[in-house]
């Protein structure tokens, strides 16, 4: 009995084996053959090899590391020549010792050793390069603080000692989205260091300027004093001629009273001369970080540069490089990259990073779990009642003030592009009728005012002129001459003030 309902099993799973198996194979060969609908088909990767992958945060931070030393490399080198300035290593070398630059100085020292002297030892110059080397640190400040949150990621916080290996311990929110903001504030680092580099090239070109002035005005005081002693000297021999007439009773004594007045005038005007040499040198002197109770040489340079340029040349050449406008087109394009910056952080996200998956080199799974590795659940609430991320907006407006005052920079900038229009062209004036006036009276009126104080002397000797008329050929002769001196020294003035508006050095 037994042995027939063994024989009878038997046979029913033999009879059942069979379908299935092949209702097995069935599945199986569907399975491999399955293909997923269109809509969801991948496109095939390429098959191009990948030499490797750098990670976003290294390459920005090798970006910020080349702009520093780029800009470490700018600030280093000597500053360039400004105004005709002309900075040889001896004049670098002599430029550290006062005694050797006080050495430049005499007998006679000319525009372009003045101006080297400035560049070199200027105080505010060497307190503008300190501010820019201070604001190289910027990069470092950008840099440092994100790598600080990342070494303390990988080696402090997720380290536990003999558990796992050490990497890939980083927290993934280091890696995504912070390289885009890290540019941006390394952008925002650079325009800072642009914008002190124009505050550094604005104190040096003023700086130059306001010694070239002094120095033009001390040539002028020079020859003012030589032409007046001349003068003096000649009124003396005007003295002795009236007072032998008077003598012979040829003329009255008013004509001996009045050329001593002339001459105690020229005396107290010697004295004022004199005072205003000294006031121009030590204006020089205290640019040069000299001291200043010395006297300086004769100023060699006798002649200015006398070319005008052109003044259609000169508008474009302004609006590109000069120093003011350029520190405002650095700070307008720092404060767009700070919107931009704030509005990543303030404005929501593409994601709510849920699914960043954070490989910390500990266990934290199981009983043994520590604290999750994402986000396990979604809040929708911060607080009794509050949406979770519907309040990114909470400081709209500090972003919205930030907005507007961009705004307020830009309008500055174009205003400050519509006056230097204006500032170009009055100083370009000041300099082409400085040539002319100058012209007028070196090329003309000179020889003019000559002619008639030899003619006027001999006549006045021969009693064929009265005293007033050659008193007014002396008189005529000291103004024409000292004027002649001034318009040669306010060319220089002036065009040292269309340089300094121009913000380069005249073509």
């Amino acid at each position: 009995m037994k042995i027939l309902s063994v024989f009878i099993v038997g046979m029913a799973l033999a009879g059942i084996a069979g379908p299935a198996s092949g209702g097995y194979r069935d599945l199986k060969r569907d399975m491999e053959a399955y293909a997923p609908p269109a809509m969801l088909h991948q496109p095939d990767r390429s098959a191009y090899p990948v030499n490797g992958k750098p990670e976003d945060y290294g390459i920005e931070k090798k970006t910020l590391e080349h702009a520093r030393d780029r800009w470490e490399k700018m600030v280093g080198e000597t500053a360039a020549a400004v105004g005709g300035a002309d900075l040889q290593p001896a004049m670098i070398e002599a430029a550290t010792d006062d005694a050797q630059s006080l050495g430049l100085l005499r007998p006679r020292f000319s525009l372009e050793i003045a101006q080297s002297l400035i560049l070199l030892r200027n105080p505010s110059i060497k307190a503008a390069t300190d501010r820019l080397r201070a604001a190289l640190e910027g990069f470092d400040q950008v840099t440092q603080l994100d790598e600080i949150l990342r070494q303390y990621s990988a080696f402090t916080e997720a380290v536990m000692p003999g558990v796992g290996p050490m990497r890939g311990a980083d927290n993934i929110q280091m890696k995504f989205p912070f390289p885009g903001v890290t540019a941006l504030k390394g952008q925002v680092a650079e325009k800072n260091v642009e914008a002190e580099k124009q505050a550094l090239d604005i104190v040096r070109r003023d700086i130059v300027a306001k010694g070239s002035k002094a120095y033009w005005n001390l040539l002028y005081t020079h020859r003012a004093h030589r032409i007046t002693r001349d003068m003096l000297d000649r009124l003396n021999q005007l003295e002795s001629v009236a007072t032998t007439r008077y003598g012979a009773g040829r003329t009255s004594y008013q004509d001996v009273v009045k050329i001593r007045i002339s001459r105690e005038k020229l005396e107290e005007q010697l004295a004022t001369l004199k005072e205003q040499r000294a006031n121009l040198e030590t204006e020089l002197l205290s640019l040069m970080d000299l001291q200043t109770d010395i006297f300086l040489g004769w100023p060699e340079t006798p002649t200015p540069d006398l070319s005008l340029p052109k003044l259609e040349s000169l508008y474009p050449m302004a609006l590109e490089k000069r120093q003011e406008l350029n520190r405002m087109r650095a700070m307008v394009g720092k404060m767009e990259r700070m919107v931009e910056m704030a509005e990543t952080m303030i404005q929501p996200s593409f994601s709510q990073n849920y699914s960043l998956y954070t490989n910390e080199a500990v266990i934290q799974v199981g009983s043994a779990a520590m604290k999750p590795t994402f986000s396990t659940t979604v809040s929708p609430t911060r607080g009794k009642g509050l949406p979770k991320n519907a309040w990114f907006g909470t400081q709209d407006t500090y972003l919205r003030e930030t907005r507007q005052k961009l705004d307020a920079l830009r309008a500055d900038l174009a205003d400050a592009l519509a006056r230097t229009r204006l500032m170009v062209r009055t100083a370009w004036f000041d300099l082409d009728r400085a040539r002319r006036e100058r012209s007028l009276y070196k090329n003309r009126l000179l020889e003019l005012s000559q002619t008639s104080l030899d003619v006027s002397t001999r006549a006045y000797e021969s009693g064929r002129v009265s005293f007033a008329d050659v008193i007014s050929s002396y008189t005529g002769w000291l103004d024409v001459n000292l004027a002649g001196e001034r318009r040669n020294s306010d060319v220089g003035v002036a065009r040292a003030e269309l340089q300094r508006r121009v913000g380069v050095t005249l073509p």
